[in-house]
């Protein structure tokens, strides 16, 4: 991992919070200049596959091409991320928008830079004992099959990262679309980060979790965690119409420095293209700076290929933002011109960084 990357308790975490909202007035973002060194908000408790284009971006030497050093602070949930970039704590917040959306939904100001992922790669998984208990096989029984087993998970007690994050919204839906209840058939426990989640799942404490890349192979590996259904196999009704993980920032800051802001996008967008027509040698780099601590070498190379597929185009796509209002996972919010989203999605930074690398990506 590298060593600008950084984590965080949430005692310091919070600190950090505050001390950013004192500075309200003038942006960390704002101070930023070509040359400067930046602060990136990345919404877990360590890093994901889905942010495979920005890990390669720094791998691959584009941040440093357009004279940008930085650092990541990993704030263990999305809620907690928000919190810091409203605060003025990093210049740009790596997520998904869930957050987002209900923040701009309370009348705060923000703006969606670029995608990273087409869509959230989660997997929901349950404890060998509870697969065992129901009889559970793994994904490679038939969907129906699996899908009827849900049926019969009342009482289960499924770990997720905290209230109103994605990973508690897939672990609902799970349920929902077979047709339990996920207030009264089910408790939903919130761990905080995905390696409470494999410790709790180890102790039998939890009988399941959602989880997204590597976590999820971690968690097999370690305490025999059983994958069950999949967003990229379409297995959990809806999810893979939202949009995924995105590049977000605040208005002001954008406002304040947009050269800034289209470097990121840029470097972004040159790793994203990197994924996408190098996929062996992307693979492996990204192991190699992000994953070798963490996963074991003979499990790699299947979290990648099996996960590769979400990396698409550095676009997002009003209807996949709207997605996330007509699936009710944003609070409050039953319309999505509601959220005035042609505010929200700015994709000029990527219409300009495909312009100069020549590159004909998907909208």
């Amino acid at each position: 991992m590298n060593t600008n990357d950084l984590k965080v308790s949430r005692r310091r975490f919070l600190a950090m919070a505050a001390a950013g909202g004192a500075s309200l007035a003038l942006p960390r973002a704002a101070l930023s200049k070509a040359g400067d060194h930046l602060t990136m908000l990345m919404g877990s408790g360590g890093p994901l596959l889905a942010w495979a284009p920005h890990f390669l971006a720094e791998t691959m030497g584009y941040y440093k091409e357009e004279g940008l050093t930085l650092e990541r602070i990993y704030t263990r949930s999305g809620p907690a991320g928000m919190t810091a970039l409203v605060s003025g704590a990093g210049n740009a917040y790596y997520t998904a928008p869930g957050e987002l959306l209900a923040a701009t939904a309370r009348g705060q100001k923000f703006k969606i830079l670029m995608a990273q992922s087409a869509f959230n790669e989660l997997y929901f998984m349950v404890s060998p004992s509870y697969a065992a208990k129901h009889s559970i096989t793994g994904d490679s029984t038939p969907l129906g099959q699996r899908l009827s087993t849900v049926k019969n998970f009342k009482g289960l007690r499924c770990g997720v990262t905290s209230p109103g994050s994605i990973t508690d919204y897939c672990a609902r839906q799970v349920l929902a679309q077979s047709g339990l209840d996920p207030a009264s058939d089910a408790t939903i426990v919130p761990l905080q980060s995905t390696s409470n989640m494999i410790a709790a799942m180890a102790n039998g404490t939890i009988d399941a979790m959602v989880a997204t890349p590597p976590v999820t192979s971690i968690a097999a590996a370690r305490v025999g965690a059983v994958f069950f259904l999949s967003v990229s196999k379409d297995e959990i009704s809806g999810f893979k119409s939202l949009a995924g993980h995105l590049i977000e920032a605040r208005v002001a800051d954008v406002e304040q420095n947009p050269d800034l802001y289209a470097a990121i996008v840029r470097a972004d967008t040159r790793g994203l293209r990197y994924v996408i027509e190098n996929k062996k040698e992307a693979g492996e780099a990204l192991y190699k700076a992000q994953f070798s601590s963490t996963v074991e070498p003979t499990v790699w190379a299947s979290v990648w290929e099996q996960n590769w597929s979400q990396f698409k185009s550095p676009y997002v796509t009003k209807q996949s933002l709207e997605a996330w209002v007509t699936m009710k996972l944003v609070p409050g919010v039953s319309d999505p011109k509601a959220l005035h989203l042609d505010e929200v999605l700015d994709m000029r930074f990527v219409d300009q960084a495909v312009k100069k690398i020549g590159w004909k990506a998907s909208a």
